[in-house]
């Protein structure tokens, strides 16, 4: 008989998102996604299936754009700018997402995220 996951995958997925933003997605290595979660690696893969599944369950956590966190911002422009270009299911989640938002109103914030993150 399978042992029963006890943790939260939302709650993982949110706690994984500054490996995402500090390494960005090609960076972040599942070495990396395992140390942070606190979980061996067989549960994280039996949780989200793999590393973009761990992304993509991270991105479904975001909230409303006026109610983002820095880190959810930081996460979202990764999402973005990284993988949405290169990977279908994230640009199609991002578009759902980003459909009812007030598009001047998010370049706005994101502009303004990343420009504090200049040096």
């Amino acid at each position: 008989m399978a042992r029963q996951r006890n943790f939260d995958k939302a709650a993982i997925a949110k706690q994984l998102m500054p490996v995402f933003i500090t390494r960005g997605y090609e960076g972040a290595s599942v070495s990396e996604l395992v140390a942070a979660s606190g979980l061996l690696r067989g549960s994280l893969y039996a949780a989200y299936g793999s590393k973009l599944g761990i992304f993509v369950a991270g991105l479904q956590q975001l909230p409303t754009l006026d109610a983002l966190t820095e880190q959810e911002l930081d996460f979202l422009i990764v999402a973005l700018l990284e993988v949405a270009p290169n990977n279908p299911v994230v640009k199609n989640f991002l578009q759902d997402y980003l459909v009812d938002i007030d598009t001047e109103q998010l370049a706005v914030k994101i502009g303004l995220q990343i420009l504090a993150k200049a040096k």
